[in-house]
């Protein structure tokens, strides 16, 4: 979600989520951005497992809705998106855009 944003309203991109769930287990869902508009995504959530060390168990989700961007800067992005939660993605890379 990170990578620069263009001009280019159809600008696609993967991105994957993962959650630390309990003890070992990990919530991994993959999906993708379609840019929409100036501070607009639509977001398809499609590829969903829970990983247990080398394993991962496949599950049938899929979710759509729409990502609009409230705050951005080289840090931190903060969006409103699914049912209206408020989400705040922090930069762990240590890469600063321009």
């Amino acid at each position: 979600m990170w990578q620069e944003e263009t001009d280019d309203c159809q600008e696609r991109w993967r991105n994957k989520f993962v959650v630390d769930i309990l003890f070992e287990l990990k919530f991994c869902i993959t999906g993708t951005f379609v840019k929409t508009g100036s501070r607009t995504y639509d977001l398809t959530m499609d590829d969903a497992a829970i990983i247990d060390g080398q394993f991962g168990y496949p599950v049938e989700l899929e979710s759509k809705f729409e990502l609009g961007i409230l705050y951005s800067d080289d840090k931190m992005r903060i969006a409103r998106g699914y049912r209206k939660i408020v989400f705040v993605y922090l930069r762990t890379d240590g890469v600063e855009q321009k």
